[in-house]
C-alpha cells in the first residue's frame, strides 16, 4: 500500500457518501473498472503521469473516460478528486480497501479463509452458518488457496488467526515437545 493514511481517508470518506448496497457495488465496480483501464492501457497510463499534460487536460481524459463508461457522479467525483491531487497511483488500494470498510460500518465481520483445496458450495454455506453464530452477526467470507497447508483451514480476522490445519497442529505439536524438553 503506497499511503496507508490518504488511503484510509479516502475510502473512509467513499463508504460513507454510499448510500446502498447497491450504490456501493456499482461504485466500487467502476473504480475497479477505471484503475483497471489506467493499469492495462499504457496510453492512458502514459498520459495521465505526463508532468506535462496540464491538469484541465488531465482532469478532461479523466472525466472524458468515466462519462463515456457512464460512471455514476460519486465515482467522477472521487477520480477526479484524485486526479486533481495527483494521486490516482492510490486508487486501487482503495478499490482494495473498500469492502472491508464498508463491512465494518455495518456491522459485518471480514474473515479470510485459506485452504489447500477449494471450498465446496456446502461446505462454504455451513461454514459461514457456524462463523455468523459465532460472531453474532453477520460474515463475509474471502476465500484463497494456501499450498503451504497440508490439510483443513486457517481463519483470519484482521490480524487474528484460528489455524484449525494439520499444518497448524503439527506446529502446535512441536511447540510442546520443544517447551518440554
Amino acid at each position: 500500500m503506497k499511503n496507508p493514511t490518504l488511503v484510509r481517508k479516502y475510502t473512509g470518506g467513499l463508504v460513507a457518501a454510499l448510500a446502498d448496497e447497491a450504490e456501493y457495488r456499482r461504485v466500487l465496480g467502476e473504480i475497479e473498472m477505471f484503475a483497471g483501464l489506467v493499469r492495462d492501457r499504457d496510453d492512458l497510463r502514459r498520459s495521465l503521469a505526463n508532468p506535462f499534460l496540464g491538469l484541465r487536460r488531465r482532469m478532461a481524459i479523466v472525466s472524458g473516460v468515466l462519462e463515456s463508461a457512464g460512471a455514476h457522479d460519486k465515482t467522477l467525483r472521487l477520480i477526479l478528486l484524485l486526479a486533481e491531487h495527483g494521486r490516482l497511483d492510490i486508487l486501487p488500494d482503495i478499490a482494495a480497501a473498500a469492502p472491508g470498510e464498508w463491512n465494518e460500518r455495518h456491522n459485518v465481520s471480514t474473515l479470510e479463509v485459506s485452504s489447500v483445496v477449494p471450498v465446496t458450495e456446502a461446505q462454504k454455506r455451513r461454514l459461514e452458518s457456524a462463523l455468523e453464530r459465532l460472531e453474532g452477526r453477520p460474515v463475509r467470507l474471502r476465500y484463497r488457496i494456501d499450498r503451504e497447508l497440508i490439510g483443513g483451514l486457517s481463519l483470519r480476522k484482521g490480524n487474528v488467526v484460528y489455524d484449525v490445519s494439520v499444518a497448524g497442529d503439527l506446529a502446535r505439536l512441536k511447540e510442546r515437545i520443544t517447551e518440554g524438553q
